[in-house]
């Protein structure tokens, strides 16, 4: 994919993450309110400014993609803005929000390469959907950890709908699923075993900061390592 892709990219997964804080700052404080709520509140007009300047970058980066991708991006454009809406209770208020959050982020990610890759797309399918099971393990696994700030601050979340224990389970067998199949394709694809590794780590990452809770929990590591462990995606391009 070429530098307006990721540029649009990123510019989109900036917004959307960034927007979703700024409306949640909005509500009236709470007590035992998280620090990203309070940070948001704090610098909101100053965030506010950079998201707007970062929708027209990415915008005009848009505007040089093959025509495919630009229809796509509208169309993932108006999911995330329902999204956005739903967090807000404004529709679909009884959805959890891990999972379509979660599967926008994959859909975004790799949607652009399944529709211009070469060749067949079943491999890149594959990958999207262990990306987009790894990426509802990551924002699970934050749920379970802070389903107490979440209910102060009128989230919703499948830890609140069907308690830590039963979600923490959950995840991990979804965990050791995923896995499994990872790994398999990894030796038997043909295609980069590191690709498949990667995702394998990232899979397992939140049920392992799930499993080690205590070690977790100290200064937020299960939110350090739980988002750092996506910048691993980078690592099959750099080494190509």
């Amino acid at each position: 994919m070429g530098v307006g892709w990721w540029i649009a990219l990123l510019s989109a997964v900036w917004c959307v993450y960034t927007g979703d804080h700024l409306l949640d700052a909005r509500r009236p404080p709470a007590q035992g309110e998280s620090f990203r709520r309070a940070f948001h509140r704090r610098h909101a007009r100053a965030l506010s400014v950079a998201v707007l300047c970062c929708v027209a970058l990415g915008l005009a980066a848009a505007w040089t993609l093959a025509a495919p991708i630009r229809l796509f991006g509208v169309s993932l454009s108006l999911l995330a803005l329902a999204y956005l809406a739903s967090a807000q209770g404004l529709l679909f208020a009884s959805l959890p929000k891990e999972p379509i959050a979660g599967l926008l982020y994959a859909a975004g990610i790799w949607g652009g390469p399944i529709l211009m890759g070469p060749g067949s797309a079943t491999w890149l399918i594959l990958a999207a959907t262990l990306h987009g099971l790894a990426a509802v393990l990551n924002l699970t696994m934050l749920g379970v950890f802070e389903a107490e700030a979440d209910r102060i601050e009128g989230h919703r979340s499948l830890a609140l709908r069907f308690g830590q224990s039963a979600t923490t389970r959950a995840a991990w067998f979804a965990a050791a699923i995923g896995a499994l199949v990872s790994v398999a394709l990894a030796v038997t694809s043909g295609h980069s075993a590191l690709v498949w590794i990667v995702l394998a780590i990232q899979i397992t990452t939140p049920a392992a900061l799930l499993l080690t809770r205590r070690w977790s929990e100290r200064h937020e590591r299960y939110r350090l390592w739980g988002d750092s462990v996506f910048l691993l995606g980078a690592a099959p391009r750099i080494l190509s």
